[in-house]
């Protein structure tokens, strides 16, 4: 990282722990708060050295663990209120990267009037890719990186053989852009090779893919046509 960020991640249910523990994979500086004793226990035998057992709401414990520098993540969703309160508390202390989690419309829309607060929304995001997962054929894996753009990984259909990307003018003909080629070897399944450039020009074989970035619209479109 270009300069030192601190991580409080606030409530360790899964949503939590899998934020905290990929942080801590990437050697992160974090903190991890949460109000059961046992759930903090369990996190320091896991390894959590900074982990601490408080109420997100007691703005004087909370004060001892959180500058505003840090960048905060609350993951407790199952209390609005507490959620609400401790932002509140948050902003109080001058921290100028809150990112809450949200379960429902209406709490997304409260949220997003604070300036400093930036929502999740996990439950939905991962709705939306299950519902086109489900509903195409054809995809490895599909994300939503951002608001309504999507990265997926797309299996190429037999139409697509032997022809390359710019003679199949995807870009311009589905609003879609292809970012790399993926070449799996026939035999075992595995990775041949990633283009991540100059792949344009490469005849497109059996079992390749294409990783493409798109609106949902414009996915919708290009597996279609693949299918």
């Amino acid at each position: 990282m270009s300069e030192l960020k601190k991580f409080v991640i606030i409530g360790m249910g899964a949503y939590g722990k899998a934020i905290a523990r990929t942080l801590k994979k990437l050697n992160a500086d974090i903190t991890i708060i949460d109000k059961n004793l046992k759930t903090i226990e369990n996190l320091k035998a896991e390894g959590f050295d900074h982990a601490v057992q408080l109420n997100s709401t007691d703005e004087i414990a909370l004060s001892h663990f959180v500058n505003p520098d840090d960048i905060v993540v609350l993951s407790m969703g199952e209390s609005f209120e507490a959620n609400i309160l401790t932002v509140g508390i948050l902003m109080k202390f001058g921290v100028k990267k809150i990112y809450t989690r949200a379960i429902k419309e209406i709490q997304t829309q409260i949220l997003d009037k604070m300036d400093v607060v930036e929502t999740l929304f996990p439950e939905k995001q991962q709705g939306n890719e299950t519902a086109i997962k489900l509903f195409y054929d054809g995809i490895n894996f599909v994300k939503e990186f951002a608001p309504g753009i999507y990265l997926g990984e797309f299996v190429i259909s037999k139409k697509y053989y032997n022809k390359t990307i710019i003679e199949l003018n995807i870009r311009q003909k589905h609003d879609i852009n292809i970012i790399a080629l993926k070449e799996i070897n026939e035999e075992d399944g595995s990775i041949k090779k990633i283009h991540p450039t100059n792949f344009e020009n490469i005849p497109l074989k059996e079992n390749d893919t294409l990783i493409a970035v798109g609106t949902k619209k414009s996915i919708s479109s290009f597996l279609k046509n693949v299918n």
